[in-house]
């Protein structure tokens, strides 16, 4: 654990391990609802949310600082597999432009020696591993647990993990040769795909809790009665050191806060700028469900929150009738991968 330490903080990663924040799911829902992004008149990267019927415009920069993630260095978003669109998952010119390593490179760093064809396994059939694709089992042993933060905190993903997107060995030949990753553009990115996909998991559950403590901060006013904070019930980085679950914990409410009444939460399609246009043909992931209390449902769902908070009652003596909806959600979640 001190060896990873050491690399992450040589590119400002170690704030993943750190990250174990109170949830606040009527805050995401609300932030997710009215989402855009666009470049200003800098081409800086803005990301445009609206709370309470208060607008907020956040550079790359101003989004990193806030939540105290990275903010500079090389950027990339893609969700495929192969390290071949890593090269136009990344900008070409401009204020982010990054020059990515080549897929020898990276495979040289990160992958252990392949010994003929590598095969993985896919809808009961076995099926030859493009070149250009890793498999996590073939990752160096030293990595593995990078990779296990980094799935689990930056990607936000459940389900199969075989697999993993290319742009995740991007961040790890960033931490293998010290090389600074711009992580707040990667989850900007994360988040606007999110929007574009109506019936996926809302990711980044408790770094937005720091975005809401920053809102809160400058208008105090908006720190009213429903925004209710669900304690986790896992520790947020330790899933390849330690799997079972803490005791349930609960929830709370926000301290000195004012009954009020809740806006309406409202999609809308977002204002979107693409690295790249690439429709995700990759996604196997499933969330796989059970039947534990509604805070323990909310805490197993670790960085992602599911949509059916957006109709979340007032009080919490309401909250349990909704707890089947969310199970039921999560089946079908399940069932559609």
């Amino acid at each position: 654990m001190g060896h990873l330490i050491a690399k992450f903080e040589l590119i400002s990663f170690e704030c993943l391990v750190n990250i174990n924040e109170s949830i606040v799911p009527r805050f995401a829902l609300e932030f997710y609802s009215q989402l855009t992004f666009d470049y200003n008149f800098e081409r800086h990267f803005v990301v445009n949310f609206v709370i309470q019927n208060k607008s907020f415009s956040l550079t790359v920069e101003e989004f990193g600082h806030i939540l105290k993630i990275p903010f500079e260095g090389h950027v990339s978003y893609t969700d495929m597999w192969s390290l071949g669109y890593l090269a136009i998952s990344t900008p070409s010119k401009g204020r982010y432009k990054t020059t990515p390593p080549s897929p020898s490179v990276i495979k040289s760093l990160i992958q252990t020696p392949r010994q003929g064809q590598v095969t993985r396994t896919r809808n009961n059939k076995m099926v030859v591993v493009n070149e250009n694709e890793i498999l996590t089992r073939k990752i160096q042993n030293h990595m593995k647990s990078w990779v296990e933060i980094i799935h689990k905190n930056v990607l936000c993903l459940g389900g199969h993990r075989d697999h993993v997107p290319a742009c995740l060995f991007h961040m790890l030949y960033c931490i293998e040769t010290s090389t600074q990753y711009n992580l707040a553009f990667f989850i900007l990115k994360r988040m606007e795909r999110t929007r574009n996909k109506p019936k996926e998991l809302l990711p980044y559950g408790m770094l937005l809790t720091k975005l809401f403590n920053h809102v809160v901060s400058l208008f105090p006013e908006l720190a009213i009665y429903h925004y209710i904070l669900y304690d986790r019930v896992m520790h947020p980085f330790a899933p390849y050191y330690e799997r079972k679950t803490r005791s349930d914990h609960g929830m709370k409410r926000c301290p000195n806060l004012n009954p009020s009444s809740s806006s309406t939460t409202r999609n809308h399609s977002s204002s979107s700028h693409h690295i790249d246009e690439n429709v995700d043909d990759n996604d196997e992931e499933s969330f796989h469900s059970s039947t534990p209390s509604l805070p323990q449902l909310i805490g197993s769902l670790s960085n992602v929150i599911p949509r059916v908070f957006e109709n979340l009652p007032y009080e919490s003596q309401f909250l349990n009738s909704y707890q089947t909806e969310i199970i039921n959600h999560q089946i079908q979640h399940q069932d559609e991968h």
